[in-house]
C-alpha cells in the first residue's frame, strides 16, 4: 500500500519541472514535485529566456511575474569585445534582436520579447507561482531513490532527507526532471548518446558597481579579447545578471594542464584585470565549475516513465538552449499527459513527446557553423511560427474536444 497515491510525480525542482508543474496545475491535474535539495538554484547558471519560453509563461499566466524581473531586452543589446573594459573595444555588434536591421523580424515572430534571468530570479517566480496552486503537492528537501513501473503504474521509492524516512509513491507517470545525472534516466535505461568534456570553465559570481564601464553600451556579454589570453573568454568573459552590479564571470581553462583556484583572492585579480581597474573592490558570491557536454537521449521515455530536461539533453550554453528547451519539453509533454489522463486521448499520444522533442533537441546539440563564427548570441533566427495547423488550446473540463479537420 503505498504512502501517497497521485496521478503525476516530477522528480527534480529546476525549470523544467517546476515549469512542468505550473502546468500541469493549469491543467487540473494533481501531482506531487520532490527536489533533494533544500532550495532552488544556488548559482545564476542559464540566463537567456527566449521569445518562446516569454510566450509559455504568458501561457502559464506568468509573462508579467518574469518581465518584472528580468533584464528587460533593450539592456541586452550588444555584445561587446574589449581588452578590458577601461580599455579599448575591439567589436560592438548588435544581438537578441536588438538591431535595427532585425527587430521586426523578432516582433513579427513573437509578441513575446526576449529577456535575461539567471536561474537565481527565474526559479523563484517558478516556485511561488507553483505553491500557490492546490494541484502541486511540492517538498525540498526529498529525494527519489528507486522505482519500478507495471502496466497500470509506477511505484517509486522516496526519502526524506532531513528525518531520514522512506516512504512509497504510487502515480500513473513519473516524469524525470532530476538533471544532467538524473537517476530517473539511468533507472529507466534511456539511452544517452554525444560527448562529454569538451571544455571547461569555472564560474565566478560576484557584485561591483560596473556602470561606468557598461551602462553606455548595455548587453549580456563583454568578451574579453587582450592579446595572449585565450581564445573565445579571454581572461574572464563577463555576463551580466543584473545591471550593472552583479555579474559572472567565466574562465575557461585545460584541466589536464592547469588549474583555477575556488579563491578570493584569484577572483579580485582576475575581475580587476578584465575591468582593467587596479582598484575595484568586487564582493564575491560563489564559483563554480562545470564542462560542455553534448548529448542527447535515444528516446525520452519509457513506459509510463518520461523525462524532460538535462534529463535527456546536455547542451552547449550556446543562445540558452539548456534552459529553453527544458521548458519547452514541459510544455510539449504536460498537455499530453493531462489530455491523456482525462481520457480525452490514447496513450498513444505520449510517444509523439518523445518522437518531436528528441527531434527538436537533438538537431540543435550544436550551433550551425555560421553562428560559432558570429559569436553568441549576435541576432540569432528568432521563432519561427510552423506552417499549416494552428495550435490548438487544451479543452477545458467540462468541455467536450473538437475535432479538427
Amino acid at each position: 500500500m503505498a504512502d501517497i497515491d497521485v496521478p503525476v510525480l516530477i522528480v527534480g525542482a529546476g525549470p523544467a519541472g517546476l515549469a512542468a508543474s505550473n502546468l500541469l496545475s493549469r491543467y487540473g491535474v494533481r501531482h506531487l514535485l520532490v527536489e533533494k535539495h533544500p532550495d532552488t538554484a544556488h548559482t545564476p547558471r542559464a540566463h537567456i529566456v527566449n521569445q518562446r519560453t516569454v510566450e509559455i509563461f504568458r501561457h502559464m499566466g506568468l509573462e508579467e511575474r518574469l518581465r518584472a524581473v528580468a533584464t528587460p531586452n533593450e539592456l541586452m543589446a550588444n555584445n561587446v569585445w574589449h581588452t578590458s573594459l577601461a580599455g579599448l573595444e575591439v567589436a560592438r555588434l548588435h544581438a537578441w534582436g536588438s538591431g535595427p536591421d532585425r527587430a521586426a523580424d523578432y516582433r513579427r515572430a513573437s509578441p513575446c520579447p526576449m529577456v535575461n534571468c539567471p536561474q537565481t530570479v527565474l526559479e523563484p517566480v517558478l516556485l511561488e507561482a507553483a505553491r500557490e496552486q492546490p494541484q502541486a503537492d511540492i517538498r525540498f528537501g526529498h529525494e527519489f531513490l528507486s522505482f519500478v513501473q507495471d502496466p497500470d503504474g509506477v511505484s517509486a521509492t522516496m526519502r526524506d532527507r532531513a528525518s531520514g524516512t522512506t516512504y512509497e509513491v504510487r502515480c500513473d507517470y513519473l516524469i524525470g526532471a532530476d538533471g544532467g545525472r538524473s537517476r530517473v534516466v539511468e533507472q529507466a535505461g534511456l539511452p544517452i548518446e554525444g560527448e562529454t568534456g569538451l571544455a571547461t570553465a569555472v564560474n565566478v559570481w560576484f557584485e561591483a558597481d560596473l556602470s561606468g564601464y557598461l551602462a553606455h553600451r548595455p548587453g549580456v556579454l563583454y568578451w574579453h579579447a587582450a592579446p595572449g589570453t585565450p581564445f573565445l573568454t579571454g581572461a574572464g568573459t563577463l555576463i551580466c545578471h543584473r545591471p550593472w552590479n552583479e555579474f559572472v564571470m567565466v574562465c575557461s581553462y585545460d584541466p589536464a594542464t592547469e588549474t583555477i583556484p575556488h579563491s578570493e583572492d584569484f577572483a579580485v585579480e582576475r575581475i580587476r584585470q578584465i575591468v582593467g581597474d587596479p582598484t575595484i573592490a568586487p564582493v564575491i558570491k560563489g564559483f563554480s565549475t562545470w564542462t560542455i557536454n553534448h548529448q542527447v537521449a535515444g528516446r525520452y521515455h519509457d513506459g509510463r516513465v518520461l523525462a524532460i530536461g538535462d534529463a535527456v539533453h546536455r547542451h552547449p550554453p550556446t543562445n540558452g538552449l539548456g534552459l529553453n528547451t527544458s521548458i519547452a519539453d514541459a510544455f510539449n509533454l504536460a498537455w499530453k499527459l493531462a489530455m491523456v489522463l482525462r481520457g480525452q486521448a490514447g496513450k498513444a499520444l505520449l510517444d509523439t513527446y518523445s518522437t518531436r522533442r528528441a527531434l527538436r533537441t537533438g538537431s540543435r546539440r550544436r550551433p550551425a557553423p555560421g553562428r560559432r563564427a558570429r559569436g553568441v548570441g549576435v541576432d540569432e533566427l528568432p521563432v519561427q511560427r510552423p506552417r499549416g495547423r494552428p495550435r490548438v488550446p487544451l479543452p477545458r473540463r467540462g468541455h467536450r474536444a473538437r475535432r479538427h479537420p
